[in-house]
């Protein structure tokens, strides 16, 4: 079976569908355009209430439409890059296990951290030798300086600190003069538009010479009682992956697989389930062992990057693929209610004050391409992990979980 097309009713498009091969159009791959014709005679595109759309859908139908570059932008994965990128979601299952749904060798509980040997520890003299600050914007320049401004008040301003921006366009002079003041960050200005959270995350770690990582939004800043030595020490001393923040709300929770009732499998996330007596930490007061933390932790750069990093199709909606991914590789995660980050939408500039709504810098593009998007970002995360809901709890609306 081979592509072929058809008109749309109504429209000047031409949908593509299935039909033997003597009937079937080639398409050729051209400048990152699927092309049909010559001189770009039409161009395969996604569709969107029967238009052609730069943000499709997960499922959209596609049709040969004029070419025009974003819309008909088209990437290829090869199928071997594919399944080694999904090579650490693939589990095996536990023996006597009557689940035979990948996903549900993620529910076999990491064990317990522990303390290393005297022997085999290793301890940070200066935070600017062991630890880089990672941090994914999208145009928001600003939100980087008030943080980088933060971590040169409160922690050590050699601390390097690498920044993946949204592209292609660089910034006026006085905002390239003000990343120039920061010797120690690497800004780096992407060769796209829309790089995604999830990619501008890999890029970042991929770029990092320290053992650890801190992971950052660009809203978020550190202050004196952040913790962030506290946080070095301790996975200096364990075998832990990585160790979570506590944000401003209960996100800190277990995860599992499960058939619902229809036998469809499901995600469901607890949250406050790490918060009792049975995941606590002997040798850490305040810490739990968990399985997804805040989007504010400290990690090891070696375990990231071994887990392949996070899902890089997630433009958005990122946040629990990366746990996910350890968990399914047996890495060690903890939550400790003493280390604190601030995180603030609101931020001023010139004398007036913009919140996450505002447009004083192009906020209004940074709203779209979140929020029109996440939608279809769920949709591809369910897709990736092979389920079909991704269910979220209270502690308080679950069974058998003991509150401290």
């Amino acid at each position: 079976k081979q592509w072929y097309q058809r008109r749309v009713r109504g429209t000047n498009l031409r949908e593509l569908v299935l039909t033997t091969c003597d009937k079937a159009v080639r398409l050729l791959h051209i400048d990152g355009e699927l092309q049909y014709g010559s001189a770009r005679q039409s161009c395969v595109s996604a569709l969107k209430n029967s238009r052609p759309t730069q943000h499709p859908l997960l499922g959209a139908t596609v049709a040969l439409t004029p070419c025009q570059r974003p819309i008909s932008s088209i990437s290829l994965l090869e199928e071997v890059e594919f399944l080694r990128d999904r090579a650490a979601l693939m589990m095996p299952l536990p023996q006597n296990d009557s689940c035979n749904f990948p996903g549900c060798g993620i529910n076999k509980r990491a064990e317990f951290p522990v303390l290393l040997p005297e022997e085999e520890v290793t301890k940070c003299v200066n935070l600017s030798d062991c630890v880089t600050i990672v941090v994914k914007t999208a145009r928001r320049p600003h939100y980087v300086f008030r943080l980088a401004e933060s971590v040169r008040q409160y922690l050590d301003k050699d601390i390097p600190i690498i920044v993946i921006d949204d592209g292609p366009d660089t910034y006026p002079p006085e905002i390239m003069d003000h990343i120039a003041q920061f010797p120690n960050m690497k800004y780096v200005i992407s060769e796209t538009a829309d790089v995604g959270i999830a990619e501008g995350r890999n890029r970042g770690v991929r770029m990092v010479k320290t053992k650890y990582f801190l992971s950052f939004d660009d809203d978020q800043m550190v202050d004196e009682k952040s913790g962030i030595p506290s946080m070095v020490e301790l996975m200096d001393t364990t075998d832990l992956s990585l160790v979570g923040a506590r944000g401003t709300t209960r996100w800190a929770g277990h995860v599992e697989f499960f058939y619902n009732d229809e036998g469809h499998p499901v995600l469901r996330q607890v949250y406050g389930s790490c918060n009792v007596k049975s995941e606590v930490l002997p040798f850490r007061e305040g810490c739990h062992r968990c399985d997804l933390t805040q989007n504010l932790f400290l990690a090891r750069t070696r375990d990231v990057l071994d887990v392949g990093g996070w899902s890089k199709e997630l433009k958005i909606s990122e946040h629990p693929d990366i746990f996910l991914r350890l968990k399914a590789s047996g890495k060690k995660v903890a939550f400790c209610y003493g280390f604190k980050f601030i995180h603030d939408h609101s931020i001023t500039i010139d004398g007036l004050t913009a919140g996450l709504n505002d447009t004083i810098f192009d906020q209004a593009a940074y709203k779209k391409l979140r929020y029109d998007r996440g939608k279809q970002m769920k949709k591809r995360f369910l897709n990736h992990w092979n389920i079909l809901k991704f269910e979220k709890l209270n502690v308080e609306n679950v069974e058998n979980l003991e509150d401290d």
